[in-house]
């Protein structure tokens, strides 16, 4: 959505997006890079030699001012035909489709659905009913559900929050910064957090979504406080439940879930001490820790839903 909103709020730019994939292949569908006339690009369609050569297509198209999008396709092996090989060799090959900004503006805060054919782009008040990419011999047409973006929870607005925001937004995530404490210096200095909130532990609860879609870091600055949040965090359906504490921390609230009733299976839903095990103790450490965990999650999650389809 990021790179979308960017490629939206300009008048000059292309928006390429992975369409289609097959093989081994740079980027998934549904990737996307916004490409200006020059200077950094905004997003990804997966790196390496084929990035370069899309974006180099995008800024020849406004260069020329093409106006209408148009679709590209890449094989990804030393025998593809010469106007389809993009200098890789991971064996392979995806089609992309680049879009010069349109005169029409769109606000897509709120829409579930982006078509794009030979015509040009437009958003959808409704999901999509065959997201992907349809081909005729005259025809194409690529169609994508548009997702808000997942919102992390982050309990505690010190230095180990005001670490790890940065890398979640880089992964596309919104994060919000709940503290029970006034004038946090930490959290004041967290520009990129989407919401900032000082709010007492003890009435959080209302503030998380019960969905499954809600993830959750728990970091304050007392085992008091993290115990206070965890205990409004168990009932709920979470896509991740994390909780920054050294072991013996985390059995001491653990045990204490448990004496409150807390079962088994709740209690084993709680990532604790939160983050893959990297010996991590700078809060730079700690934040790409835990932000490895949640994309390991995340991704897991991915895959299973695809397999169950």
């Amino acid at each position: 959505m990021k790179t979308l909103d960017a490629f939206l709020s300009t008048e000059n730019s292309v928006l390429c997006i992975v369409a289609k994939t097959a093989g081994s292949c740079p980027g998934r569908v549904g990737f996307k890079m916004a490409v200006p006339p020059e200077g950094a690009c905004h997003g990804s369609v997966g790196g390496g030699s084929m990035e370069y050569l899309v974006i180099a297509m995008a800024r020849e198209m406004l260069k020329s001012g093409e106006k209408k999008p148009r679709m590209v396709s890449f094989d990804h092996k030393d025998s593809a035909e010469p106007e389809q090989r993009s200098g890789m060799i991971c064996s392979g090959s995806q089609k992309i489709v680049l879009i010069p900004a349109s005169p029409a503006k769109y606000e897509p805060e709120g829409k579930k659905g982006l078509v794009v054919d030979k015509n040009g782009l437009n958003l959808l008040d409704c999901s999509p009913a065959n997201p992907g990419l349809n081909i005729s011999d005259e025809f194409w047409k690529y169609t994508e559900e548009l997702v808000p973006p997942l919102s992390v929870y982050i309990f505690g607005g010190g230095h180990c929050s005001l670490a790890l925001t940065p890398v979640l937004n880089s992964l596309d995530l919104r994060v919000v910064i709940i503290d029970d404490r006034e004038h946090v210096w930490t959290m004041a200095e967290n520009m990129t957090a989407w919401k900032r909130t000082v709010k007492d532990y003890s009435t959080v609860s209302e503030l998380v979504p019960d969905s499954g879609d809600a993830l959750v870091v728990i970091m304050t600055a007392s085992h008091r406080g993290d115990s206070t949040v965890l205990r409004q965090m168990l009932p709920k359906k979470l896509k991740y439940l994390g909780m920054m504490a050294s072991r013996a921390t985390s059995k001491y609230i653990l045990d204490e879930m448990r004496s409150l009733g807390f079962s088994e299976e709740n209690i084993s839903s709680v990532h604790t001490p939160a983050g893959i095990p990297i010996s991590s103790h700078t809060p730079a450490e700690i934040a790409v820790s835990i932000a490895a965990e949640i994309v390991m999650v995340l991704n897991s999650n991915q895959k299973n839903r695809s397999v169950r389809k």
